[in-house]
């Protein structure tokens, strides 16, 4: 009965799905929106690394009250000497590998080409170890090539395109910095563009030996230590804590004079942050939403109108209370979740079109469209269809038949 309402009434019905349709379609695609930015930056966070703890006299969230910056500031920086001395250090049978890394910007050659302010970036062969690391033609740099800081490199893609307008075919070939004629050992695949800028395609990967040779003002200096996948890093961080300080020699009341950090630091705190911004959204939505929800109200009390002699001969036949109050109560949810799928369908439709365009880009942002907003989305609208027909529903539950039958 609801449904053959809704059908004999088709424009008045159109209406009020519209409604609910523009809400629901600025809910979902605000939760798409956001979950789709979290996702991927949490997925390029996790490129650094899993199961990792830098080791950095800076700390990532900016540190505290009670540590003011211009003490990060005064650290030492993390040294190629500390990494191997944490080798020996116990905490060496707790991880997987230990590495090092700094890096320079400078200008890079061939021939008549040149790219200027490339990141140059200095790592230790046990770098492989910890990162996935995805070449396209040759490999990374071995453990000779480390301990020797021979003039080999890995070349990002974007900078292997600059330099040679190809990525592939260049093993073997040599590229100039720093008046240094430097061997090219593999190309990194192109990862594309992400939200926090974390990959390898404009880079150069050289031994951090033969950086050091080369420039003496390194920046970003730190250790990373890869804990075993049996063992975990919260297993091993105060482990490595008090290896630090003993390399260090700080004495027990000392400060640490470096911070370590884990990856899920970054992740814990970007999570707290959507959440917000998901509040946020589903608020401005809402509002829409229950625009959309006052004209499912209105068409209902129409409706009820309209129909109040029908619904006094139901009663008369012997139509209880509950049937009249579900019957609209039905029609309302109809109509909301009708609109709610609408919703939903164009948020499906432009998050579809928006990947096709960035499939065609380097960009590897997506929208993705999961099963918990759909689900949310209905949700609401069922909701929202509720509360606008329940108290249409309810007077008609309440009607007298004999006054009913009489209405005009």
């Amino acid at each position: 009965m609801a449904f053959q309402s809704l059908v004999s009434n088709k424009l008045r019905s159109l209406l009020s799905v519209l409604g609910i349709t523009i809400g629901i379609f600025s809910i979902v695609l605000v939760f798409t929106l956001v979950d789709s930015l979290e996702s991927n930056i949490k997925k390029s966070i996790q490129s650094l690394g899993k199961n990792v703890i830098y080791i950095d006299k800076w700390q990532w969230m900016g540190g505290n009250g009670d540590y003011p910056w211009w003490k990060f500031m005064n650290r030492p920086d993390a040294t190629l000497s500390e990494a191997r001395a944490l080798k020996d250090q116990p905490v060496a049978a707790l991880a997987d590998a230990i590495s090092f890394t700094s890096s320079a910007s400078t200008t890079v050659r061939i021939g008549d080409k040149f790219l200027e302010n490339v990141n140059i970036a200095g790592h230790t062969f046990e770098f492989s170890k910890i990162e996935t690391l995805e070449i396209t033609e040759g490999r990374f740099l071995n453990e000779f090539e480390d301990n020797n800081g021979r003039a080999v490199a890995i070349i990002g893609h974007n900078v292997a395109s600059g330099l040679f307008g190809k990525a592939t075919g260049l093993v073997g070939k040599k590229i100039t910095f720093y008046g240094k004629q430097v061997e090219i050992i593999g190309v990194f695949k192109n990862q594309g563009d992400n939200l926090v800028n974390i990959d390898f395609d404009d880079n150069i990967v050289v031994p951090i030996k033969f950086l050091q040779y080369i420039d003496n003002n390194l920046k970003g200096s730190n250790i990373i230590v890869k804990a075993k996948d049996k063992i975990g890093v919260d297993a091993i961080y105060e482990e490595l804590r008090g290896s630090m300080r003993s390399i260090r020699r700080l004495k027990p009341a000392e400060d640490d004079n470096f911070t370590l950090n884990k990856i899920s630091f970054l992740s814990d705190t970007i999570g707290e942050f959507f959440k917000i911004i998901n509040l946020f959204g589903l608020i401005i939505g809402l509002f829409s939403l229950l625009v959309g929800g006052f004209g499912v109200a209105n068409i209902m009390f129409v409706s009820v109108k309209e129909r109040t002699n029908i619904i006094g001969i139901q009663k008369a036949l012997g139509a209880r209370n509950e049937f009249i109050l579900l019957n609209f109560l039905t029609e309302a949810v109809v109509l909301s979740v009708l609109g709610g799928l609408i919703g939903i369908l164009i948020t499906w439709g432009i998050a579809g079109i928006s990947n096709s365009i960035l499939a065609n880009t380097d960009n590897s942002f997506r929208l993705m469209m999961t099963w918990a907003n759909v689900g949310k989305g209905i949700m609401f609208a069922s909701i929202i269809g509720i509360l606008a027909g329940l108290i249409p529903a309810y007077r008609a539950s309440k009607l007298v038949p004999v006054e009913a039958i009489r209405s005009k």
